[in-house]
């Protein structure tokens, strides 16, 4: 039940608003051949074109606080599921650890956006621009 839980949760986050920002903000690099170290605004969004960490080409880059995107997947979990209000500390620690492992997953496959921890309590999305 969890496993299928994250699964529709993970589906449903991948559809927010920060995740078609990196796919917009890469066709606009791309696009206008922008260099490393420009910013992109995309609607409410602020992306930076970086070197990707090959250094073989570009990629959009964001770093938001990873409490903001686990708001959201707690917020979409209770949406499927009302049970996932009255976990407990335990259960939802474990819960976002799953979580975490099949967005970066999911991202990956069907959107080509990486997931990174860091810096600090933050986590980095990006998404190539160019290789």
């Amino acid at each position: 039940m969890m496993k299928d839980l994250t699964i529709k949760a993970v589906a449903k986050v991948s559809q927010e608003p920060v995740f078609s920002a990196l796919a917009i903000a890469a066709l606009k690099a791309r696009a206008s051949r922008m260099a490393a170290n420009q910013i992109i605004r995309t609607g409410e969004f602020e992306l930076i074109v970086a070197d990707d960490e090959n250094g073989e080409g570009l990629a959009v880059q964001m770093i938001l606080p990873r409490e903001e995107i686990e708001a959201i997947a707690l917020s979409r979990a209770r949406e499927i599921d009302e049970a996932a209000d009255v976990w407990n500390e335990h259960e939802r620690m474990e819960w976002l650890a799953g979580f975490w492992a099949e967005l970066g997953r999911y991202l990956l496959k069907w959107q080509d956006v990486r997931v990174r921890r860091g810096p600090g309590e933050n986590v980095t999305l990006d998404k190539a621009v160019s290789r």
